[in-house]
């Protein structure tokens, strides 16, 4: 409800010959609002404030229910009370949420109602020893670059926990796994060392569940905590506050170091962040402590555990991938393809970055799958070129692959191309299945029992071909008296067929 000081300055205004679109911005109040008071005079608009103060509020219906749930819950929102009035009253109570929340504003003043806080209590914690903890964080900001174009920027810090000593990282995409071991790579070289204990946020990065303090790193970093051997420390969901320090930092870093900054490109970025960190970040005396991080920091350095010098790891070529089950290797949200058939369980490869090409090899054996040149776009798929011929030429690979593990050529051309017929869209796809079964340790002294059950009973599908290996092998090391269930829930490499039921194959033995 307008009040009798904005009425008057709407009428001053008028009087001065503004326009009522010129007076709603100057009052920053609804043109609307102006429209409805512009010809109206002071003995109108104080008959209208009269009936309006009079008239009955479609919520004072409720009043008396109202005032009982705040006296007994002020910590009520007023979303929770218009549902408590829906679920009481019915759905249609009259009037809309945003009726009954300024109301509820209103009823809390004039009954002297405030709406209770409970404020977090915290406890200052003393510092750890030097050199044993540092503090981890990411942060983002929006820039404008020299075309007045906005621009996001994702930053990583790390913080000594003792000496306050900073390290920032930007970037101009959000952080993988593997830009994000490579940051980390980057402060040990920075600090000249690294701490025994580095406390994380719960983030999809590095974490895929706290699962009750039995924490579950993401592959990737799981294999990197394995080879670099720091402790973590991982806060519990919904308390940022345990890593207060670099909380701190990321704040103090964007509000006084990137804001307002025109951005030009990353690498002048980072260069001029390091040069503030030590002209004020680490260079200027700390506000709790009292102490200059920097100097503190040439003590604690010599507690840190010594690392070698930065080194091409940082740009992937140090930490392993897992080649996925669509033959594709996943590097900074893109995937790269490798040739189809390479996927097996448990496969990792090694990527070499030289500039703007990728390798993509064996982690042992250094065999090179693939080479890609990197992709500047996201989320896309970066598929291995080959010719048709090519194509040709791996299935004749297949084929004797397949065949090498079979005595009897004749059984084994006889199966291939009757699966060819049945399937000539999938017999890769087939082969794949069966490649695999012959080159498993434990299937492949069964491939002949299966090929020939197979061929008998009229059954051609490198699925069903696999589940009868795998049956034969339950009942070679299962007691005859137990009844033998092949195990089934192996993951195919390639899309699984329909699964023939496993009792068919028992059936059909114990007739023979």
């Amino acid at each position: 409800m307008t009040d009798w000081t904005m009425y008057s300055e709407i009428q001053a205004l008028k009087g001065k010959g503004f326009k009522k679109s010129q007076v709603a911005s100057k009052l920053k109040i609804n043109f609307r609002t102006v429209d409805k008071h512009w010809d109206m005079t002071p003995k109108e608009f104080d008959a209208v404030r009269a009936k309006a103060s009079t008239r009955t509020k479609q919520p004072d219906f409720y009043r008396d229910d109202i005032l009982e749930w705040l006296k007994k819950y002020p910590d009520m929102s007023s979303a929770q009370i218009y549902d408590w009035l829906l679920e009481k009253f019915g759905v249609d109570v009259g009037f809309a949420e945003r009726t009954a929340r300024r109301y509820i504003r209103q009823l809390r003043i004039e009954e002297d109602i405030p709406k209770v806080k409970e404020a977090r209590q915290y406890e200052a914690v003393e510092d750890p020893p030097m050199g044993y903890q540092s503090q981890v964080d990411m942060g983002e900001i929006w820039l404008v670059d020299g075309n007045d174009k906005r621009c996001k920027l994702y930053c990583f810090a790390m913080v000594m926990s003792n000496s306050r000593h900073k390290y920032v990282l930007w970037q101009q995409r959000p952080f993988t796994t593997a830009t994000f071991i490579e940051a980390h790579e980057k402060a040990f070289s920075f600090f000249g060392g690294r701490p025994k204990e580095i406390v994380y946020d719960q983030d999809k990065v590095l974490t895929v569940s706290e699962n009750n303090g039995d924490i579950i790193h993401t592959e990737a970093f799981q294999t990197y905590l394995s080879m670099v051997k720091f402790k973590v420390y991982l806060c519990r969901g919904n308390d940022p506050e345990t890593k207060g320090r670099v909380e701190a930092v990321i704040k103090y870093v964007k509000n006084n170091f990137a804001k307002n900054r025109v951005f030009s490109d990353v690498d002048s970025l980072n260069n001029d962040c390091l040069k503030w960190l030590e002209r004020r970040g680490n260079g200027k005396r700390h506000g709790i402590t009292q102490k200059i991080p920097a100097e503190v920091f040439a003590l604690e350095k010599d507690y840190l555990t010594p690392v070698s010098p930065y080194e091409a790891s940082a740009s992937g070529n140090g930490v392993t991938y897992q080649v996925r089950k669509d033959n594709t290797v996943i590097y900074r949200t893109n995937r790269y393809g490798v040739p189809k058939g390479t996927y097996r369980p448990g496969l990792k490869v090694r990527l070499k970055i030289s500039g703007s090409s990728m390798i993509i090899m064996d982690s042992e054996t250094e065999i090179i799958y693939a080479r890609h040149m990197l992709s500047l776009g996201k989320g896309e798929l970066v598929p291995v070129k080959r010719k048709r011929r090519e194509l040709n030429k791996l299935l004749t690979e297949l084929l004797i692959m397949v065949k090498d593990h079979f005595h009897n050529t004749d059984e084994i051309n006889h199966y291939i191309e009757r699966i060819r017929e049945d399937k000539p869209r999938y017999i890769r796809d087939q082969l794949c299945v069966m490649r695999f079964v012959c080159e498993h340790p434990s299937l492949n002294p069964h491939i002949h029992e299966a090929l020939d059950y197979c061929i008998k009973n009229n059954i051609y599908s490198g699925s069903d071909f696999r589940a009868a290996t795998e049956y034969f092998y339950e009942i070679n090391k299962v007691p005859v008296r137990a009844s033998p269930k092949p195990n089934l829930s192996k993951s195919y490499p390639v899309p699984n067929p329909k699964i023939r039921n496993v009792n068919e194959y028992k059936k059909a033995m114990e007739g023979h």
